[in-house]
Formats: structure tokens, sequence, C-alpha cells
């Protein structure tokens, strides 16, 4: 029982953040000649499927 301390340590108001991400280039697409769509990561995935109609709509 000795070498359990009855007494513990604590460090207050240190907080270890995680390092940020950069965003990267996770894809990108050609629509016309003078125009391209880039999609970087951690996009919404509702952001992502109105982005996917509006390139690749397609007359009924």
């Amino acid at each position: 029982m000795m070498d359990k301390p009855d007494i513990v340590q604590v460090k207050v108001g240190h907080t270890v953040t995680a390092p940020t991400a950069r965003p990267t280039k996770a894809l990108q697409l050609k629509v016309d000649n003078n125009k391209s769509v880039i999609v970087y990561n951690h996009i919404n995935s509702y952001i992502l499927d109105a982005l996917m109609k509006a390139v690749f709509a397609h007359d009924n």
C-alpha cells in the first residue's frame, strides 16, 4: 500500500489541442471549357449532394 500515493498531481489550465487539419483538394471537376469545380476535404454531405446534382443534372 505504501507505493500507491494518496495525492496525485493534477495540472489545471493546460489543454492538449489537436493539430488543425489544413484543407486539401479532394476532387476537381471540369464543367466547361473555362469552368471547373474544386471540392476540398471535410465537405458537408448535403453540400456535396447539392453540388453533384447541379453539376450532373440531365434533362428527362
